[in-house]
């Protein structure tokens, strides 16, 4: 039976080079990822994808966020070469990668919006990944509206990867996390908020709706959510679809 895992990260080689020479060394997730060797090496991905039967890859991103590490111009570079090269990767292993998920400059929504239509039309991306905000900026502001109404319109998902740090603190009084609580328990919430704050203002705002009726279905993907049994340590990429009633008021 054909196994197909929607949300494995992977950081294309030449993608991974440029990134290390512009990245700065504190970027989110920037140290771990570099440390997995299946992110980087093809090679040592089959070696593990080869020991489970029939399993395939639709290919994303791995963190840090293109807009955490780059400013409007070069995070438009970077996520055109990422998606390039997993384009490529597709192409060549059809079998073993029957789908990517293109990465957009979300600090530059136009660069973003001219990714979509490139990465989707050109490149033949299943979908896009987007972070659950945009450098500490929530995803129902209006510049980013545009981005759910168009993939609405194509009826394509959004990949929602959480994005938050060890900076976070567990309580006003302390400066940072402890014990990995701002993963484990920090990413299911921080995907539970976004996701709250699109279906109550961002999706109906972008259609201009007052009514459910009207709204766009937006597809969501939601990888790091609390799974069926529960335990938000668990990778798990649940998905939703969208479609608002009238919001709640604001408090």
């Amino acid at each position: 039976m054909l196994k197909i895992d929607v949300f494995p990260h992977i950081l294309p080689r030449p993608f991974f080079d440029r990134l290390m020479q512009v990245a700065p060394s504190g970027g989110l997730m920037v140290k771990r990822v570099q440390n997995i060797p299946v992110m980087i090496d093809i090679d040592r991905r089959f070696e593990v994808m080869d020991r489970h039967e029939g399993y395939a890859q639709v290919l994303t991103l791995a963190a840090p966020p293109l807009e955490n590490v780059a400013g409007p111009d070069l995070s438009a570079e970077l996520a055109q070469l990422a998606n390039d090269e997993m384009a490529k990767l597709v192409e060549h292993y059809p079998d073993r990668f029957p789908g990517f998920v293109a990465s957009l400059p979300m600090n530059n929504p136009a660069a973003a919006m001219r990714e979509i239509d490139r990465a989707i039309n050109q490149l033949g991306a299943t979908g896009v990944q987007v972070f659950t905000n945009v450098n500490g900026q929530p995803l129902d502001r209006p510049e980013y509206l545009q981005l759910f109404e168009q993939m609405a319109s194509i009826d394509l998902p959004v990949w929602m990867h959480p994005a938050r740090t060890a900076d976070f603190a567990d309580y006003p009084g302390e400066k940072r996390s402890r014990y990995d609580i701002w993963w484990a328990f920090g990413w299911p919430y921080e995907t539970a908020v976004a996701m709250a704050r699109l279906l109550f203002s961002g999706p109906a705002s972008a259609a201009d709706s007052t009514s459910s009726a009207n709204a766009p279905t937006i597809r969501t993907m939601r990888p790091h959510s609390v799974d069926s049994n529960n335990d938000p340590s668990t990778t798990s990429a649940c998905s939703t679809e969208i479609r608002p009633s009238s919001a709640p008021p604001t408090r």
